[in-house]
């Protein structure tokens, strides 16, 4: 994978996500940049209508309020209040939590399992 590193960490670009996919998905680039755009459209339009975006096991997308805030300001020091707002919040799911720490365990209990006994009459 080809990344550009910034800041001690490594970055991977729009450029390089169209690359990684089209070569998993084999397809070419254009399409794979639309499917792309597409996507990150549909989650724009939705967000901005306010509903909730899930991806079971990636994540979820969704508005979420901010309270109004009294902050110090930075030239004259000054109190000054940040208004309420809404921002986007992004809640990450179990498989890309795993990939973060692929040593954490799933707290998730196994489904329980019926046994049938076959009896004799």
């Amino acid at each position: 994978m080809t990344a550009v590193s910034t800041k001690g960490h490594t970055v991977v670009g729009k450029d390089e996500l169209i690359h990684q996919v089209a070569a998993r998905a084999g397809m070419n680039l254009k399409e794979t940049s639309k499917v792309i755009e597409s996507f990150t459209d549909v989650v724009r339009e939705a967000i901005a209508q306010g509903h909730e975006v899930r991806l079971m096991g990636f994540g979820t997308w969704e508005l979420r309020d901010v309270a109004s805030r009294k902050v110090k300001s930075i030239r004259g020091g000054k109190q000054i209040t940040i208004p309420a707002r809404k921002r986007v919040g992004f809640s990450v799911g179990a498989v890309l939590s795993q990939a973060a720490d692929p040593t954490k365990v799933s707290t998730r209990k196994p489904a329980k399992t019926s046994t049938v006994h076959a009896t004799k009459h």
